[in-house]
């Protein structure tokens, strides 16, 4: 393991070099250093304490005329799990290509980008494909994509491996989409339809996601929306249709000449789940950042849930925002005649010290309802009517 990272880096040093010094522009990018401290109150499951994760990031790209490389190398650990940089347990090699891709612009003389090799995806409000740089690791595709950009939309067509079973291209796993996203649209800051399609083979599933969604903002009267809405249907396996669907709403109204632009909002999130018909109508919720979206304790996700929240923020300070918000949830399928999945409340801030650097912290209290269905986030299952906090301090410095 340490032979071959040692081999890559020695690698990427030397085409960076030798194009650098001949042909390129080379510059480092995306250098970044994350710290997170996290704790943990979960008394009624023997679940107590915490730790300090930390992310480390490096990242060159040579640019040759209409031609970019970009290789991006991520060091992720957890303090402690090394006991010594003398270790040489593999478990211990927290170092990993973060990304790595080619990119060709302007194709043909138009306005075309194609991008090739481990990059990160990520669209609209991540509720189905996303990047997840909550999670220490985050979350990168090997994919091919094509980028269009024009004056009233820009559309990506891509395909991503998520899976190779090494023999039978057939019994790959595969995620392959269409996301168009449209502009210039009065009081509209976005507007994206997508067609996504999830296959794999050794499974035989093969499923579309058609959705859409929607942002924006009604300055007059100081209101913004959003709302997502997505149909899945296809094969879930050769025997098994997928017949899903979910949608998300949201209001918030900034309420004037208030300290700090005092926003008040409601949301409701809702997703099928798995019912007694023989078709699969659980919605599958694909690559997510859930985080943020439906609490931050990431254990209720856009599948078989009716959840609604209210919630506020304000920025009192230039720089500082804070916000506070509740979560309710329940079950669209219940279990064993049950569907009280518990409630949440968030209470959060952010200070953005300079362009650079910028600080969160976030306390969480998480209720288990009377169903069994409540994992907290990996640090154990919330008994039955019992709770939980939850807490972290985060530091993301951006060099470049």
């Amino acid at each position: 393991m340490k032979r071959r990272w040692m081999f890559t880096l020695l690698t990427a040093s030397l085409v960076a070099g030798m194009v650098g010094t001949s042909y390129a522009d080379v510059k480092l990018s995306g250098a970044e250093l994350r710290l997170r401290g996290i704790m943990v109150d979960n008394k009624d499951a023997n679940q107590d304490g915490g730790g300090f994760e930390q992310r480390t990031r490096l990242g060159v790209d040579a640019s040759v005329d209409n031609v970019k490389g970009y290789v991006q190398i991520q060091d992720s650990r957890m303090w402690g799990d090394e006991n010594t940089t003398t270790d040489t347990a593999e478990s211990y090699q927290a170092l990993d290509v973060a990304q790595a891709y080619v990119d060709f612009a302007n194709l043909g003389g138009a306005p075309l980008n194609l991008r090739i090799g481990r990059q990160a995806l990520a669209y609209g409000d991540q509720r189905l494909i996303g990047s997840l740089e909550w999670n220490n690791s985050s979350r990168r595709f090997d994919a091919i994509k094509l980028t269009y950009k024009h004056s009233a939309a820009d559309i990506d067509v891509f395909t991503a491996k998520i899976f190779d079973d090494g023999e039978d291209w057939g019994n790959d796993e595969n995620l392959n989409g269409i996301y168009a996203s449209l502009k210039n649209i009065p009081q509209v800051s976005a507007l994206d339809l997508y067609l996504i399609q999830k296959i794999h083979g050794t499974d035989e599933t093969n499923f579309y996601t058609l959705g859409a969604r929607v942002a924006g903002a009604v300055s007059s009267i100081n209101l913004d929306y959003g709302a997502e809405l997505a149909f899945q249907s296809g094969d879930a396996t050769n025997t098994v249709n997928q017949d899903a669907n979910a949608f998300d709403i949201r209001a918030g109204y900034t309420i004037p000449n208030v300290l700090g632009g005092l926003r008040l909002g409601i949301e409701y999130a809702a997703a099928t789940g798995q019912d007694s018909s023989s078709d699969s109508t659980a919605f599958d919720n694909l690559y997510p950042t859930n985080h943020y979206l439906y609490g931050f304790t990431d254990d209720v996700i856009w599948s078989n849930t009716n959840s609604w929240s209210i919630n506020a923020s304000m920025t009192p300070i230039d720089k500082l925002k804070l916000a506070i918000e509740y979560w309710n949830y329940k079950l669209a399928e219940d279990v064993g005649g049950k569907d009280d999945n518990g409630s949440e409340i968030n209470i959060r801030a952010n200070h953005e010290l300079s362009k650079n650097v910028n600080c969160e912290a976030a306390y969480v209290i998480r209720d288990a309802g009377d169903v069994t269905t409540a994992a907290y986030g990996g640090y154990g299952t919330i008994p039955v009517d019992k709770s939980a906090t939850f807490g972290y301090f985060m530091i993301n410095v951006k060099f470049m």
